[in-house]
């Protein structure tokens, strides 16, 4: 486990619940999701009022802002703007809606109640929190952004450059810091080259629990060779996908996943190999 401390928080602050006019709430999408104007006008449509929740407002300067809830408060001012048909009462009843208002909130601490909120739900995609976890300047995402910046890598996108599955890619900074995810990344391209496969987050999640667990043993450097004989990355991924499933008979999931890629990783260390060998875990115990 990483030793730095990557939980959220947010400094005591002035908190209260008014009734607040929907038009006059404001949006800024750095500190929360993009605005889905279409899954806005589907709960417009079908908008219970009592249903409708306390959206959580942050109070700026220049005015309120939706932190979470955006898109009821855009239902809302949808209704109230005659775009969308609703019932006389349904449009009576939003006139003002209760909103649970923070006060004396940075730009960051805002981002930062943003993923509190709806990092239980599991309602934020995995790029939406990388990308707000930045801007919240959590150190969690900011670890993990310089190393990545290090690699000239971004998030999202598949290329050359990108990285997909980000949430495995924290997952190696919090279990095991920056500095391990920083080596596996290495160790994979100095394998495979930089291709959109290498920078597979389950494949680096087996690198780094091995050079974890076996730091006075493992040599960077000729684990990359030996990762190379195994072939391309897509042809790893097959045979951790393989291990998983134990040749396709069992279901499979992300921890089965790391694990195997664990396995794989280990074996392609132990290939050919009389001393300096590594246990390989029996993940189907």
């Amino acid at each position: 486990m990483s030793s730095k401390d990557y939980s959220y928080d947010i400094p005591d602050h002035p908190i209260k619940y008014v009734k607040v006019d929907p038009k006059a709430i404001k949006f800024d999408p750095r500190a929360q999701r993009n605005l889905n104007k279409s899954r806005a006008t589907t709960i417009a449509e079908k908008l219970v009022p009592t249903a409708l929740g306390t959206p959580i407002l942050s109070q700026r300067e220049d005015g309120l802002y939706a932190v979470d809830g955006m898109h009821r408060v855009y239902a809302c001012q949808l209704i109230l703007a005659g775009k969308v048909s609703v019932s006389d009462a349904v449009r009576e009843a939003i006139q003002a809606i209760t909103c649970e208002i923070h006060s004396d909130l940075t730009m960051a601490h805002e981002a930062s109640l943003f993923i509190i909120k709806n990092k239980e739900s599991s309602k934020v995609g995995a790029n939406d929190e990388f990308r707000i976890g930045l801007l919240a300047g959590h150190p969690l995402f900011m670890d993990t952004n310089i190393v990545l910046e290090k690699h000239q890598l971004k998030v999202g996108s598949r290329t050359v450059n990108g990285v997909r599955g980000i949430k495995g890619i924290l997952d190696i900074v919090k279990e095991y810091g920056p500095e391990t995810l920083d080596q596996a990344l290495t160790i994979a391209e100095d394998a495979w080259g930089r291709t959109p496969d290498t920078w597979h987050s389950v494949t680096l999640g087996g690198i780094a629990i091995v050079i974890h667990r076996h730091p006075d043993v493992v040599k960077h450097g000729e684990l990359a060779q030996k990762l190379k004989r195994q072939g391309d990355p897509i042809s790893f991924k097959g045979k951790i996908q393989t291990i998983a499933t134990n040749n396709n008979t069992r279901a499979d999931g992300t921890k089965g996943r790391l694990k195997a890629a664990h396995v794989s990783v280990a074996f392609a260390w132990n290939g050919s190999r009389r001393v300096n060998r590594i246990p390989v875990p029996n993940i189907f115990e």
